[in-house]
């Protein structure tokens, strides 16, 4: 129980991820199970507020669409059905504004055309949805046709 707590002190993490970690320190099954439970019931262990933290965090730092978040709570553990309930509750509009606001920074030089396409790709592999994108390159370049058949 301390190992766990220790590694909680420093972080939160999901149900999943203690659970592997504390395997890989050795021990058993059965004592990690029991430690979950409780850690789960004194409300120091859950997966719903560990999936807001991370949202939050990642929302500051490295502003992500709903897709990319998805892939990264499964990848932390997050159960899906955990996953979809906060899903609920994001926006991804105004982090795909402030991401492209970030990115047109970074691109100087290029012809606007250029810069459409590269900040439309950047976007999209932020996993924001499409029509949030559309948005916000039409934001910054005003008008921007070209980006209707854009794949």
């Amino acid at each position: 129980m301390c190992f766990a707590l220790k590694l909680l002190g420093l972080r939160s993490h999901s149900r999943k991820e203690l659970r592997q970690k504390l395997l890989k320190k050795g021990y058993t099954v059965e004592s990690i199970e029991a430690v979950l439970e409780k850690l789960t019931l004194q409300g120091v262990l859950d997966d719903l507020m560990f999936g807001r933290e991370l949202i939050k965090s990642r929302s500051r730092r490295k502003p992500s669409g709903k897709v990319k978040m998805h892939a990264e709570l499964r990848k932390k553990g997050v159960p899906e059905i955990v996953i979809g309930d906060l899903l609920k509750e994001y926006e991804s509009a105004d982090l795909c504004f402030r991401a492209a606001e970030k990115k047109l920074g970074s691109l100087h030089g290029a012809t606007d055309e250029c810069r459409k396409k590269k900040l439309a790709v950047f976007l999209n592999n932020r996993g924001f949805e499409w029509q949030d994108i559309q948005k916000a390159v039409k934001h910054f370049f005003q008008e921007c046709p070209d980006l209707e058949n854009f794949d």
